[in-house]
């Protein structure tokens, strides 16, 4: 009986340190130069001029000549589209902890915010087939912090600075609150809702996402409600991407993230109360950076070049750069 009893308890403990073991803080620093995906830079248009390969969403487009408004009255000015690092977010499995700044827990004191996410894909919180997971967003004009391309007009400007972690905001950790502060969300998390983002998907695949139809996020489904909690479906790179997907509308949609391309970019930024998932290239870059063609948003993993997962058996959380469209009349 003892034995018996002495082995239960053995196996408890084995079990739970395997169990913390699998919800460590793992990361590594993000290295600016060899793990950004540079490909997704193009093309650079300047005066209609195309440089580079890619193609750009059919919103993106600049006037050769073009003109805007100044104290002074109408400026002319050059027409130029490019792509730039901006962002920099992690998908992370393990409350406090920040992979892209070595896996380090910064804040050790959100354990029940912690993800059971299994490189299965069998990820549990609360909800059978369900995952949470919070996200840290980073801003990083990347281009402003290495000292690139200084001439270039728009250039994104500013430091690395940790903007947001989910921890702390209750609209992201709890479901109730994200139904209150976006009730919009009633009207699509729904069959009717997923039936509707069929066409979305289809068009994300094939690397044009519809912008009109904003509340999907393509192949990962409905993005509502916009909370950390995504539906575990092909496994973490897909899960993860839709976490993302969930903050980066809700960032839009209180101004925090503004519409680059377009008729009303044409002269700088503008509101819009929804995104234009078009003006987005995601590019994980941790734990293994991809390379290859840009990834657009709501695209499936199956099709990323660098040929996915993107995470490994110990660590299933995603850090990724975020690159964003520019338009600009260049004075």
């Amino acid at each position: 009986m003892i034995k018996r009893i002495a082995s239960t308890l053995l196996a408890l403990s084995l079990g739970i340190a395997t169990a913390h073991a699998s919800i460590a803080c793992h990361g590594k620093f993000f290295n600016p130069v060899s793990d950004p995906n540079w490909n997704d830079g193009y093309p650079i248009t300047v005066a209609g001029a195309s440089i580079g390969g890619n193609s750009n969403p059919p919103m993106m487009h600049e006037n050769a000549i073009c003109s805007c408004p100044t104290p002074y009255g109408q400026m002319p000015g050059v027409g130029i589209t490019y792509w730039q690092p901006s962002y920099l977010a992690e998908v992370e499995r393990t409350g406090g902890c920040f992979a892209s700044l070595g896996g380090k827990e910064l804040f050790p004191n959100y354990e029940e915010l912690d993800s059971g996410q299994q490189i299965s894909g069998d990820m549990t919180k609360g909800n059978p087939g369900n995952v949470f997971m919070n996200v840290h967003w980073y801003k990083y004009p990347l281009f402003a912090v290495m000292d690139l391309f200084s001439g270039l007009a728009c250039r994104m400007v500013g430091g690395f600075d940790l903007a947001d972690m989910t921890e702390v905001e209750s609209s992201w950790n709890v479901a109730g609150w994200s139904s209150i502060t976006n009730p919009i969300g009633i009207l699509f998390a729904n069959p009717v809702g997923q039936v509707s983002c069929i066409p979305d998907a289809i068009a994300s695949s094939l690397g044009y996402p519809l912008d009109l139809e904003f509340w999907c996020g393509g192949t990962t489904g409905v993005v509502y409600p916009l909370n950390g909690m995504a539906q575990a479906s092909n496994g973490p790179d897909d899960t993860n991407m839709h976490d993302l997907y969930k903050y980066m509308l809700r960032d839009s949609g209180v101004g925090l993230l503004l519409a680059t391309i377009g008729p009303w970019a044409t002269c700088h930024p503008a509101y819009l109360p929804q995104w234009i998932k078009s003006q987005y290239r995601i590019d994980p870059v941790g734990p293994i950076p991809l390379k290859g063609s840009p990834i657009v948003v709501g695209e499936t993993p199956f099709r990323w070049d660098g040929h996915p997962p993107a995470v490994t058996p110990v660590d299933t959380s995603n850090t990724f750069l975020i690159w964003v469209g520019t338009q600009c009349c260049a004075f």
